[in-house]
């Protein structure tokens, strides 16, 4: 074996220009399909996590039953027992209580349907960052007794920073719900949606409002990793009691689920168009490279050498050509990808507003995952691996007499 390596060796450097215009094809593929794959998983990542921090969080603990029916009954207490035991998973970062329902917003003659938040101002604006969707007045307080309102909820109802608003609704098991409370500020989302429906209030002001006393609907959780999300749940839901459920972001935004699933099916086969060019591409030169050497190989065989011994060798110089082609589009790949994760790219004008528009940061956002490398280094692998059963049939079917006469 270690002379059969010793001579495809040699023989990738007989000729250089082609062992180099080969690898070289191979280096651009492994290059391209990193940096796709980079972009595309780097992308998700930032689409993922600018929808759990708005909203859903990695995680969420609510009320049996609230899930479907979004009902202030299936509402819970969240003791000192479910943070201690949500705080000692490690993957665990921040965390925040909420309480989600839906009020009749008034002022003057006009009303207009709401979707009332109640939040922890300092820990909401951690996660979700609320403050800079801020278009006029201040953000909430701890203990603050105002509200925050959506800019077009605020323009139909036709009241400004400083006004008062009435709210009104239904409590906790079916009481009224009715409060008239100080505008604070005025937020601009880039989705039009909740510009005509949120309101935000303090936590303890919301459960006042909706006379229930320490209760909320959900308690979201933060994590450092992604890949830590299903170990984290399958953690707590044991400890959980019969009355709360836990569920990932995946339960709770499926539409984003889908989407993302449709994109990555998309860049799949954008790279298997990219893996096929660069097969074939391989395969052509390979195909040159097997009849230029045709006289050797009849030589070969001629002096002795089992077919089987050149086989060997043959796939060994295929390996070694694939095997420089990847390390090379890896070593070049590697600092650019990691310059990228660390500095994403910012975009402007039109492109950045349609990135506000659907919610996101308007920034092109890299990953550095492992798979994004092991990935197209595997699939060249493959690629080589069914070339080398070409090269085997080439030989199989060589007449040794006919090579010589070449």
């Amino acid at each position: 074996m270690k002379d059969n390596l010793k001579i495809a060796w040699r023989n990738l450097w007989r000729n250089s220009r082609r062992t180099l215009i080969t690898a070289a094809s191979v280096f651009f593929g492994v290059f391209f399909a990193v940096f796709m794959s980079s972009l595309q998983v780097g992308s998700f990542k930032n689409m993922v996590d600018n929808m759990v921090r708005f909203y859903s969080g990695y995680i969420q603990i609510q009320g049996e039953g609230f899930r479907e029916n979004r009902s202030l009954n299936q509402s819970f207490v969240a003791g000192k027992s479910l943070d201690s035991l949500v705080h000692l998973q490690k993957a665990v970062t921040q965390t925040t209580q909420r309480i989600e329902s839906f009020t009749l917003a008034s002022f003057g003659n006009n009303s207009s349907p709401a979707m009332i938040f109640g939040i922890q101002p300092e820990k909401e604006e951690a996660i979700s960052g609320v403050s800079k969707w801020l278009s006029a007045g201040t953000f909430l307080q701890p203990g603050s007794k105002d509200i925050l309102l959506g800019k077009q909820l605020a323009e139909n109802l036709g009241v400004s920073v400083g006004d008062t608003a009435a709210l009104i609704g239904q409590g906790y098991h079916g009481l009224s719900a009715a409060g008239i409370y100080k505008v604070a500020g005025l937020l601009d989302f880039p989705l039009p949606e909740l510009n005509r429906r949120i309101v935000y209030m303090n936590l303890a002001t919301c459960q006042d409002f909706f006379s229930m006393p320490d209760r909320i609907t959900s308690y979201v959780i933060m994590i450092d990793e992604v890949g830590h999300l299903k170990k984290t749940v399958a953690s707590i839901r044991p400890s959980l009691n019969n009355e709360l459920r836990i569920y990932s972001w995946e339960d709770l935004q499926p539409q984003l689920v889908n989407l993302i699933e449709g994109k990555l099916a998309a860049g799949k086969f954008i790279k298997g168009l990219l893996f096929m060019i660069i097969g074939f591409g391989v395969w052509a030169t390979v195909i040159m490279m097997m009849y230029e050497r045709k006289r050797e190989l009849g030589v070969m065989i001629a002096l002795g050498f089992q077919k089987t011994r050149i086989f060997i060798m043959l796939v060994i110089e295929a390996m070694l050509i694939g095997l420089i082609g990847v390390i090379a589009g890896i070593v070049v790949s590697y600092p650019l990808v990691r310059y990228l994760f660390y500095n994403p790219v910012h975009v402007t004008g039109k492109m950045a507003e349609t990135y506000r528009s659907m919610g996101f940061e308007p920034l092109i956002a890299f990953g550095k995952d492992t798979g994004v490398f092991l990935m197209p280094a595997l699939t060249i692998f493959i690629i080589f691996t069914i070339i080398a059963f070409y090269q085997m049939w080439f030989v199989a079917r060589l007449k040794t007499v006919d090579a010589l006469h070449i």
